[in-house]
C-alpha cells in the first residue's frame, strides 16, 4: 500500500509525457551556446545598419518612445549640462565602446560620476530589443564618427 502514492505518480507523469519533457527541453538548452557568438558579434560596430541608425536617431530624439535622451544630453549629443556630452573622447559609464554603451543604456547611470541628473535604465523608457540596440548604435556614432 505504501508503494502505491509512487506507482501512481509514475504513471501520471508517463502519461502526461513527463519523460519526453524534459528531453526536449534539453535540446533547446544545447541550442543556446551557439547563439552566443552571434549575441557578442552584434557588438561589432561594423554591423550598424543605416536602418538601425534611422531608427536610434527617432529614439534618441522622442520621436518613438516615452522619454527623449535630448532632454539631457542636447539634440546633438553635446549638452552636458546636467548630462555627459555624447560626442567627445571621455565616456564616465563605460569604455565607449557599442557594449559598453549598450550596457549602460540598459542599467541606466544611478549614480553619476559628474552632472546632476540620474538616467533610469533604458532612460526611462519602454524599450524592445531593436529599439535598444538602434540608441545604442546612435550614441555610438555620435561618438565614433567614421
Amino acid at each position: 500500500m505504501r508503494g502505491l502514492p509512487l506507482v501512481l505518480f509514475t504513471v501520471a507523469l508517463a502519461a502526461c509525457g513527463g519523460a519526453k519533457e524534459g528531453a526536449s527541453d534539453a535540446a533547446p538548452a544545447a541550442e543556446t551556446p551557439a547563439a552566443a557568438p552571434a549575441a557578442a558579434a552584434s557588438f561589432d560596430p561594423s554591423s550598424i545598419t543605416a536602418a538601425e541608425l534611422a531608427l536610434g536617431d527617432s529614439v534618441y530624439h522622442g520621436l518613438i518612445g516615452a522619454t527623449s535622451c535630448q532632454a539631457c544630453h542636447g539634440a546633438d549629443g553635446t549638452q552636458a549640462t546636467v548630462a555627459p556630452n555624447l560626442t567627445d573622447a571621455e565616456w564616465l559609464h563605460s569604455d565607449g565602446s557599442f557594449e559598453g554603451i549598450y550596457k549602460t543604456i540598459e542599467t541606466g547611470v544611478m549614480t553619476p560620476k559628474q552632472y546632476s541628473s540620474i538616467m533610469p535604465p533604458f532612460g526611462g523608457a519602454p524599450l524592445d530589443p531593436a529599439k535598444h540596440r538602434a540608441v545604442a548604435a546612435y550614441v555610438y556614432r555620435l561618438g565614433h564618427k567614421q
